[in-house]
């Protein structure tokens, strides 16, 4: 994931230098085809692009554009009970565990980009192939509910942060969309995107918002006031498919 940050970031770098245009948005993802078979999940977020000229004289851009949306966010309140036994075997007592389950699905996008834009006054269509990766993936974290935070030693009361499941999908797609102009260098830009994406494994909200936690540590080993990752445990069997996406954005786009 370092490396995907890293590279986003050089090419960032590269397109700002040149940047002649650039246009913050919200978005939102709606599957399609099997994607949408397996999943209702409408993801929602922001978008950031920015283009610049091959040549002053001649309207076709090139780009980059970035893309975060989350799709599933759900959270639930469990009371593990955890047994804690002597290395024997014998029952010494329960310990009751008070936790906060935050599941959160995202998707994060980058693709480069061709624009070609029609050089009108007010209205300004425009026409566009791009082609890039997505990273789609499934974070959790574990909060304490104890009273006096006994479980973590962190400030916000998380136990554990972790990512369940992450799938790396190339993309590449189409579409266009219109700069409405506001005053000589902002417009209102509106844009639908097309993309068709590699298979990859997933959850939706549906399956997170049902998880159970289970305590797997070892009984004789177990310190209450020191919970490890390795302590919690939870399962479920995620989907599979192709991820096509239709992505909408309503922003503002501004010349500089």
């Amino acid at each position: 994931m370092k490396r995907i940050y890293t590279a986003t970031f050089a090419l960032l770098l590269v397109t700002l230098s040149h940047a002649q245009m650039g246009s913050l948005a919200f978005s939102v993802g709606v599957p399609q085809n099997d994607f949408r078979e397996n999943t209702d999940a409408v993801g929602f977020g922001f978008d950031l692009s920015f283009a610049f000229p091959f040549d002053d004289d001649v309207p076709i851009y090139g780009g980059l554009d970035f893309n975060y949306m989350v799709y599933g966010r759900n959270a639930q309140r469990e009371d593990l009970v955890a047994e804690i036994r002597t290395s024997t075997g014998t029952l010494l007592g329960q310990l009751d565990i008070p936790l906060e389950i935050v599941n959160t699905n995202s998707l994060f996008a980058t693709h480069a980009f061709i624009r070609a834009v029609a050089p009108l006054d007010n209205i300004q269509p425009y026409a566009e192939g791009l082609v890039g990766f997505r990273y789609i993936s499934t974070n959790t974290k574990i909060l304490d509910r104890s009273d006096d935070g006994r479980y973590s030693d962190e400030d916000d009361n998380v136990i554990v942060r972790k990512t369940i499941l992450d799938d790396f999908v190339f993309s590449y797609g189409f579409g266009g969309g219109f700069l409405v102009k506001l005053s000589r260098n902002v417009f209102i830009d509106l844009r639908a995107d097309f993309f068709r994406g590699q298979r990859a494994q997933y959850f939706d909200g549906t399956d997170t918002e049902s998880w159970n936690v289970e305590f797997t540590g070892s009984e004789a080993a177990y310190d209450p006031a020191n919970l490890q990752k390795g302590d919690l445990d939870f399962a479920t069997e995620a989907r599979s498919s192709t991820t096509d996406l239709l992505v909408i954005k309503f922003g503002i786009a501004a010349t500089f």
